[in-house]
């Protein structure tokens, strides 16, 4: 849902729409909320990492330049930070005068926690924000006495509250988008849950403006 708010707030930022690039080959990922502005990336496939990271690389003009938005995958979440590390991403990205903004969903898990530690420090200057989906039940997590000195310090920066049964279905609607949403559509909707998803937004809002 992060992906998908920050495509359809971008659209509303600019001229262009935001390109998009969606690894999840599920076909239950963001292409379904933007099917025509996505285009569907296999990382397995060195064809497709040139199409992804190049595109973003090359993308100086005349006019201004346009905005990427890449939902990864879990499961490609290692591949896609491993190929950023070889090909020297973050430099060519600095060169090009590319602003990176990285979201980690962070579950409460070892393995995740030590996931975002990793990719955190191997970044130089971009801006890594450490999310937490309130909608996504933690598991309990209490390290034994041999893994505390192993537990990563990670601070969370954004959190996603969680919404009510009809407002998440709403908005995991294929047809819901946040843009029509704050341009005034989607009147359907009852009084409660358009405050519901205002609250929301503006929360959001908030926290990213404290971030940056």
């Amino acid at each position: 849902m992060l992906a998908r708010l920050y495509a359809d707030l971008l659209s509303l930022r600019k001229e262009n729409s935001p390109q998009i690039f969606d690894t999840d080959l599920s076909g239950n990922g963001i292409v379904n909320y933007f099917p025509e502005k996505t285009r569907a990336i296999d990382l397995s496939r060195v064809a497709d990492q040139v199409v992804l990271f190049d595109t973003m690389l090359e993308s100086e003009s005349d006019g201004p330049s346009p905005d990427f938005v890449v939902d990864v995958s879990a499961n490609e979440l290692n591949r896609f930070f491993q190929i950023f590390s070889d090909i020297g991403f973050e430099r060519g990205a600095f060169e090009a005068k590319l602003e990176i903004q990285i979201c980690y969903i962070i579950s409460w898990t070892m393995k995740s926690l030590r996931n975002a530690a990793r990719i955190r420090d191997n970044l130089s200057s971009n801006r890594f924000t450490i999310v937490r989906n309130m909608a996504m039940e933690a598991l309990p997590f209490t390290p034994g006495p041999e893994e505390e000195s192993q537990v990563p310090n990670i601070k969370v920066d954004l959190f996603l509250n969680s919404l009510s049964p009809e407002v998440f279905r709403a908005i995991d609607d294929i047809h819901f988008s946040f843009a029509t949403f704050i341009e005034g559509g989607h009147s359907e909707l009852e009084y409660e849950m358009r405050a519901e998803i205002w609250n929301f937004l503006e929360d959001v809002h908030n926290q990213i403006r404290a971030i940056t």
